[in-house]
């Protein structure tokens, strides 16, 4: 759904508004909803390996935690599958259609690219500055690095479409570094988002079932613990990609400006 997204972010301008609107509406429904299933299936998968709760004191709060889970992950298939069934048939349809109604942007003088080389360069070169700027901007709470892994994404998926209109460095350098950002910060995200619905939960447990959260409570602790401690971990690693990045964008740069001027 991302990189679908991505397409329609790249081709906007050359779809009629309407149209584009309307599949973009439908395919965040069905996003949003797979995005809900993913983070259960990402925290449900990661409870056996969790070392908090692999103790005989951590049993009970793995078991609690395991059937929440499954219980929380069939509601959001359930929601999933509600949002296939009232988007994805006019999805398909609609994407179906759009290529044939494809043409000319309509803008004023020569802003229009007159070919794909330049709208490649124009758009990854867009994207890639976002990203880079906000490397720069050296974030380091949850919010600030999700948001920059939401454009290295937009930058990485844009760059798959046009990665035949730059040259193989692009594809062996550019890719896997911005790849390996959206790993770290992926791991960072899903650290936040384990400690607040973490957090959350075992405050619900303490006020529904107080007799029972003692023998909860090593478990929950440990691996609130435990999940918070991947936080400073992960913007640790991301630092140290960081230094390597500022190497890297500094060449890339003069290689899109030749790639506008060359298309």
């Amino acid at each position: 759904t991302r990189r679908a997204a991505a397409a329609l972010r790249v081709f906007r301008d050359y779809l009629p508004r309407k149209h584009h609107r309307a599949v973009k509406n439908h395919l965040r429904a069905i996003r949003q909803a797979a995005g809900d299933a993913r983070d259960w299936d990402v925290f449900r998968i990661g409870l056996p390996q969790a070392k908090a709760l692999a103790a005989a004191t951590g049993k009970p709060a793995l078991d609690f935690l395991t059937g929440y889970a499954l219980g929380e992950r069939t509601a959001a298939q359930e929601r999933l599958a509600s949002a296939v069934a009232s988007h994805g048939l006019q999805f398909i349809e609609l994407s179906r259609e759009l290529p044939g109604l494809a043409r000319t942007p309509e803008r004023e003088g020569d802003d229009a690219p007159v070919t794909f080389g330049t709208l490649a360069a124009t758009q990854f070169g867009e994207l890639l500055g976002a990203f880079d700027e906000a490397v720069r901007a050296n974030p380091t709470e949850p919010h600030d690095l999700h948001q920059l892994r939401i454009l290295g994404k937009r930058a990485r998926y844009a760059l798959e479409m046009f990665v035949g209109c730059f040259p193989p460095a692009f594809r062996d350098t550019v890719y896997p570094a911005i790849e390996k950002a959206q790993e770290l910060l992926g791991e960072v995200q899903d650290a936040a988002v384990g400690r607040d619905r973490l957090t959350a939960l075992r405050d619900k447990v303490k006020a529904a079932v107080p007799g029972e959260w003692p023998r909860f409570q090593k478990g929950f602790e440990g691996l609130i613990a435990s999940t918070r401690a991947k936080l400073p971990a992960g913007r640790k690693a991301f630092a140290a990609w960081q230094k390597d990045w500022a190497k890297l964008i500094a060449g890339v740069r003069l290689e899109i400006v030749a790639a506008v001027t060359n298309a």
